[in-house]
């Protein structure tokens, strides 16, 4: 019986350690994450106490933003925004809302990613939040709201007047169902 025993706290250990080990990797991931998303430019979050002071500080012009969507063919989902134009002042929060439907009768899950007219355009758009920063579930039917909340960084060159940010959105194959 001592025997026994002795045997199942020796596993229990190899499973504590187990468990622990994959404890670690999963903690590790976090970090390599971001590292990943650093150097590659993906899922680029900017959190406001990143922001530099002068960033917020609002510009002298203004920039017309239009805002466009459009869907991977065949994903069974409508993507709107509901504000499609609007003034901004560099260095102001802007908040607009993108609309998704899952119009099918089946759980979809989606990604957004965004593009910026004229391409230069990007590296002045400070996105905070975003529905295109991580894959989008959906019930069969759904409709969910989305804000897209940025700054345009005030060192925008004057020679860009208007930005256009649409977002194309794709099936993640196996994560819900294929494109119908």
């Amino acid at each position: 019986m001592a025997r026994m025993q002795q045997r199942n706290l020796r596993l229990m250990g190899r499973l504590m350690v187990i468990a622990a080990l994959m404890f670690g990797v999963a903690w590790g991931m976090i970090p390599l994450y971001r590292i990943v998303c650093e150097q590659t430019g993906l899922n680029d979050v900017v959190k406001a106490d990143e922001l530099a002071k002068d960033d917020l500080v609002a510009g002298g012009g203004e920039v017309s933003m239009t805002f466009d969507s459009t869907v991977q063919a065949g994903l069974p989902w409508q993507v709107k925004p509901l504000t499609t134009h609007l003034k901004v002042r560099p260095g102001t929060f802007v908040q607009v809302q993108y609309q998704i439907t899952n119009a099918s009768s089946r759980a979809v899950v989606g990604q957004a990613l965004p593009r910026y007219l004229p391409g230069e355009a990007a590296q002045y758009v400070k996105k905070l939040e975003c529905f295109c920063f991580t894959q989008q579930r959906f019930l069969p039917g759904q409709t969910r709201t989305f804000p897209v909340v940025f700054v345009i960084d005030k060192a925008l060159p004057a020679s860009i007047t208007s930005i256009t940010l649409a977002y194309t959105v794709f099936d993640v194959p196996g994560q819900g169902g294929g494109a119908s």
